[in-house]
C-alpha cells in the first residue's frame, strides 16, 4: 500500500507540448524542442538546453529572469511526463531561483510548487527521502516565500497538510525510530510537515511508540522547529516523566517565544532539581517582560543547590534594581563560613560587574576591603579577584554595553598566562599534541593552586581542541578544579577504574568517557527498578548502592556495589532487571547509553566485546540471584518443540504487523520460551517489553490456543542463522487442564 493517498496527490500536470508557452526565435517553444530531444534521447543537447535555462535564471534583468522562470515550470512539468526523475532534481536549484522571481506572479508560483509537489510525493513512494526533502524545503522552507505572498503561503500550507497523510507520518515514524539505512532521511523528511507532525507525535500511541526513545522524539521536535511550540507545551502539560519535561523546557528555551515563558516558569515548583535548573536556564534565554520578578522569585525560593545559578543569571538582566537584592544576598553568603558561601560571593560580584550599575560599586568595595589584608587560601583570593574585576567593568558599562570584551582567541585582559596558552596552541597545530596536553594540564594545575577557577575551567575546555584522547589529563584536570571548588579530596576518578583502563585503549576509554552522565543519588533514591527496561550502564564512582530482589512485597538483599563497580542487565543482554538498586549513601555514578555503541561500531568495532568481558568478570548478579534461587520461574517448566505463531500486540490491545513463525522451547503455567528467526539484529530491541498473543496448536477443541505475555528477554539461539529465544511471562497464569491441552 502507497504511503501517500491518492487524494494527497497533486493534479497531474497537463502534456507541456499542449500547454500554450512562450515563442523562441525559431518558431518552436522551448518545451517542443525540449520534448522532441527527449524523444530522440538525445541526452547531451538536453542537458546543455538545461544548463542553459539555469543560466537565464541568474541574469540581472528582472523581465528576463520571469520569462525563464516560466520556461523552467514548463520543463519540470514535461520532465514529469516523461518520467525524467533525476533531471528534475539536478535543477532543484535552480527552481528555488525561479520561485523567487516568480512569486510576485501567484498563478505561475503556484504552478511551479505543483510541480515541484509532485516530483516530491513520486521520491517519497519510491523511499528517495532526502530528494523528497530538498523538493518540498524549495517552496515549503520557512524563508522560501516572503511574507506579503500570505495567500501562496497559506494554499502551502495546505499542500503540506494534505501530502502529510497519515501513512505516511506512520512509516516516517517508524523508520526514523527503527531502521538505521533509511532513519535519519526519514526523520528529516517528517520534520518538513511542521504542525501536523508534531501534533501526530503526541497521539498517544506514537508517544508510546517513542517511550524508550526520548532523546529521538525530542530530536524530531527540535527539527521541526517553531512549529512545534504549540505541541511541545502541550506535551509538557500532559507528560510526568522528569527527563522528558527538562529536555522539553531546554527546547523552548532555545527555540521558544516569549509565550514560552508562561508555560514553562510554573515547573519551577517540580520536585526535581534538575528539572528546576533547567527552568532557571531556558527562561534566562527567553525575553518576556516578567523575566526580572520570575528571576527574583526564584532568588527567595529555588533550592539552596541553585541560589548560586540564580545569582548568576541575574547578570544577565541590565537592571539596576537588581544591585540591592543581589547585595542583600551578598551579605547574607558572607555569613555562610565555607567554600560554598565563597564561592556564592564570588558568582555575586561578576553578577554585578556584568549588570554594569554604578550603584554596586560600594557594596564591591566592601568585599575588596573586608579581603585585602587577609591571608586567606585560593577561594579567597579568587573572590577577591572578582571583585576587582567587577569594579572594572562597570567602569566600561558592564556585560551590557560592551560588546566586544573579548574578542581573541586567547584572552590577554585578566590573563596573566596568555603567553603559555599562546605557546600551547602553537606546539599543537605543529602536530605535538601529547606534549601540548601535558603542559595545558601544568598550566591548570597552576591556575589552581593560585585560585584563578575560572581560567582553569576555560583553560580545561581547550582539551577538545588540542587533544581530546588525552583522557588522563582531562580527568585530572577536573578532579583539581572540583576538589578546589567543594574543599573535599576524593579517591581519583583513574584509580577507580584503573583495571578498566588496562583492558580499553586510550581512545576507546576516551571514547566513552565522553559520552558519560554524571549523577548524584541522594541516600535511598532509586536508581532502577525490578522489571524495568532501563538499558543503560552504570559506572559507581563514590558511594554505595543496594542491589535487592523483590518477591512478595518483600525486599530481599543480594550485595552492595562500590567504588569501581559496574551495574547493567540490559545493556549487554536484551532483558528485563531481575532486581532493584536504590543508594546506601550518597552515591555519583555516570551512566553510559546503550545508543553509543551504535556510533561506536566503525571506529572501535572491539570495544562493546572487551566491555562486556570487563562486566562478566566483575559483575556476579546473577550468581548471586541462582544460589539464593530466586527468579521468575515459579512453575515447573516442561520442554516442548512445536510450531506457534506469533504477533506482537499494540498498548488497546489489539494486534499489529504480520505474523511470526516460530517453535516452543518449553512451557509452564506461568510463560514459555521459543525460537524464532529475524534477519535484523536491530529490531530485535524493540520487542523487549511488548505483548504478543501467541497462536500454540492443542490435542483439543478448539485445535489451537490464544495466549497473551509479554517479553522479558531475548537471547542469541544461533546468531548465524539469525535465531533468537524470546522468554515471555503470560499476562494470566494458565490453568491445569489448559496446559494438559498443549503437553497433549
Amino acid at each position: 500500500m502507497n504511503a501517500i493517498s491518492s487524494k494527497a496527490r497533486p493534479a497531474e500536470p497537463q502534456a507541456a507540448a499542449a500547454k500554450a508557452a512562450p515563442e523562441e526565435s525559431g518558431g518552436s517553444t522551448l518545451p517542443e524542442t525540449l520534448c522532441a530531444l527527449l524523444a530522440e534521447k538525445k541526452n547531451r543537447q538536453i542537458d546543455v538546453m538545461l544548463e542553459q535555462l539555469a543560466a537565464g535564471l541568474r541574469v540581472e534583468n528582472p523581465r528576463m529572469r520571469l520569462k525563464a522562470a516560466c520556461y523552467l515550470t514548463d520543463v519540470l512539468e514535461l520532465l514529469i511526463v516523461h518520467q525524467e526523475w533525476q533531471r528534475m532534481d539536478k535543477l532543484l536549484p535552480a527552481a528555488e531561483t525561479a520561485l523567487a522571481a516568480a512569486v510576485a506572479n501567484e498563478v505561475g508560483a503556484w504552478q511551479l510548487i505543483t510541480a515541484l509537489s509532485t516530483f516530491a510525493a513520486y521520491q517519497i513512494e519510491m523511499g528517495r527521502y532526502a530528494s523528497a526533502r530538498r523538493a518540498l524545503l524549495v517552496f515549503a522552507a520557512s524563508s522560501a516565500l516572503p511574507a506579503k505572498a500570505e495567500k501562496l503561503r497559506e494554499r502551502v500550507e495546505q499542500l503540506i497538510g494534505d501530502l502529510a497523510t497519515r501513512p505516511l507520518l506512520e512509516l516516517l515514524l517508524v523508520e526514523y525510530l527503527f531502521d538505521k539505512e533509511k532513519g535519519h532521511d526519514a526523520g528529516r523528511l517528517f520534520a518538513v510537515f511542521g504542525r501536523a507532525a508534531a501534533e501526530f507525535l503526541l497521539e498517544p500511541q506514537n508517544l508510546k511508540q517513542c517511550e524508550d526513545k526520548a532523546d529521538a522524539l525530542l530530536k524530531l521536535f527540535s527539527e521541526i522547529g517553531a512549529p512545534a511550540e504549540k505541541s511541545l507545551c502541550q506535551l509538557l502539560r500532559q507528560t510526568g516523566d522528569w527527563y522528558l519535561i527538562r529536555n522539553i523546557i531546554r527546547l523552548l528555551g532555545e527555540k521558544g517565544s516569549p509565550a514560552c515563558f508562561a508555560e514553562i516558569t510554573p515547573f519551577l515548583d517540580h520536585e526535581d532539581i534538575r528539572v528546576k535548573g533547567e527552568v532557571l536556564r531556558a527562561a534566562s534565554r527567553i525575553d518576556a517582560p516578567g523575566k526580572k520578578d520570575f528571576f527574583l522569585r526564584a532568588l527567595k525560593t529555588a533550592p539552596r543547590q541553585l541560589t548560586e545559578l540564580v545569582a548568576a543569571l541575574l547578570g544577565d538582566i541590565p537592571d539596576s534594581s537588581l544591585v540591592a537584592p543581589l547585595a542583600d544576598l551578598l551579605d547574607e553568603a558572607a555569613l555562610i563560613k565555607s567554600k560554598t558561601g565563597l564561592n556564592l560571593q564570588t558568582t555575586i560580584c561578576q553578577a554585578l560587574g556584568k549588570i554594569g550599575s554604578v550603584k554596586a560599586v560600594p557594596t564591591l568595595k566592601k568585599v575588596i576591603a573586608a579581603n585585602a589584608g587577609a591571608a586567606g587560601g585560593p577561594a579567597e583570593q579568587q573572590l577577591l579577584r572578582a571583585a576587582e574585576q567587577a569594579i572594572q567593568l562597570i567602569s566600561h558599562g558592564g556585560k551590557h554595553k560592551r560588546s566586544g570584551l573579548v574578542s581573541s582567541d586567547v584572552p590577554t585582559q585578566n590573563n596573566p598566562f596568555a603567553a603559555r596558552e599562546a605557546g600551547i596552541i602553537r606546539t599543537a597545530m605543529s602536530g605535538d599534541r601529547a606534549a601540548a596536553a601535558r603542559h595545558l594540564f601544568e598550566l591548570i594545575a597552576e591556575c589552581v593552586q593560585e585560585g584563578d577557577l575560572l581560567n582553569a575551567e576555560r583553560l580545561k575546555e581547550r582539551f577538545s581542541e588540542i587533544n581530546p584522547n588525552a583522557i588522563a589529563e582531562i580527568i585530572q584536570s577536573a578532579e583539581l578544579i572540583e576538589e578546589a571548588k567543594s574543599g573535599v579530596q576524593v579517591r581519583g576518578y583513574l584509580d577507580i577504574w584503573s583495571n578498566l583502563l588496562h583492558e580499553l585503549s586510550s581512545e576507546e576509554f576516551s571514547a566513552i568517557y565522553h559520552e558519560l552522565e554524571n549523577r548524584i543519588l541522594e541516600p535511598e533514591e532509586i536508581l532502577v527498578r525490578q522489571g524495568e527496561r532501563n538499558d543503560e550502564l552504570f559506572f559507581i564512582n563514590h558511594g554505595t548502592i543496594r542491589v535487592y530482589y523483590k518477591k512478595n512485597d518483600r525486599k530481599i538483599y543480594i550485595k552492595s556495589l562500590s567504588d569501581g563497580d559496574l551495574a547493567g542487565e540490559n545493556f549487554f543482554s536484551t532483558s528485563v532487571w531481575t532486581v532493584s538498586m536504590s543508594a546506601v549513601t550518597e552515591s555519583r555514578i555516570s551512566i553510559l547509553k546503550r545508543a553509543c555503541f551504535e556510533r561506536w561500531k566503525e571506529a572501535y568495532p572491539g570495544l562493546e566485546e572487551k566491555l562486556k568481558i570487563f562486566y562478566n568478570s566483575t559483575n556476579n548478579i546473577r550468581d548471586l540471584l541462582q544460589r539464593k534461587g530466586l527468579n521468575r520461574r515459579v512453575f515447573e517448566r516442561y520442554t516442548l518443540s512445536r510450531k506457534v505463531d506469533f504477533q506482537v500486540m499494540d498498548t488497546p490491545g489489539r494486534p499489529i504487523g504480520q505474523k511470526f513463525k516460530g517453535r516452543l522451547a518449553d512451557v509452564s503455567r506461568g510463560g514459555l520460551s521459543m525460537v524464532f528467526r529475524m534477519s535484523q539484529q536491530k529490531h530485535i530491541r524493540v520487542l523487549l517489553g511488548r505483548t504478543m498473543q501467541i497462536t500454540i496448536p492443542v490435542a483439543g477443541n478448539p485445535p489451537e490456543l490464544n495466549v497473551h505475555g509479554q517479553v522479558l528477554s531475548i537471547q542469541p539461539a544461533d546468531e548465524e542463522a539469525g535465531e533468537y529465544k524470546i522468554s515471555l511471562v503470560f499476562d494470566e497464569e494458565l490453568e491445569q487442564e489448559e496446559l494438559q491441552t498443549v503437553l497433549g
